[in-house]
């Protein structure tokens, strides 16, 4: 599995419409199953800092949506409306339980 993480800061005025913005990256426009989580959290101390993840199948799914419109167009709302902290991607190993 493949994580991806973001973490951005947003002008206080931008927030409105950043969170607009990220409800677009709810459905993408690939086969299901190949997203596994999308989830925003945001910093308790900080204000408008946004940590944004999200978990993928394998890298090919990833590299694909990296290309699609809608998470181009996220990144580029995000030069508008704050500003990109960092951006990684990073393996993600699954512990099996024994039950």
């Amino acid at each position: 599995m493949i994580g991806l993480e973001i973490v951005v800061k947003i002008h206080p005025e931008k927030r409105a419409e950043f969170l607009q913005a990220f409800e677009m990256l709810q459905t993408v426009d690939q086969p299901l199953g190949r997203r596994l989580d999308l989830e925003l959290f945001e910093r308790l101390n900080e204000a408008n800092t946004f940590l944004w993840l999200e978990h993928w199948d394998n890298q090919k799914s990833i590299t694909v949506y990296y290309n699609e419109n809608k998470f181009r167009a996220m990144m580029g709302a995000i030069d508008v409306l704050g500003e990109l902290v960092h951006k990684r991607t990073f393996s993600v190993e699954e512990e099996k339980q024994n039950a």
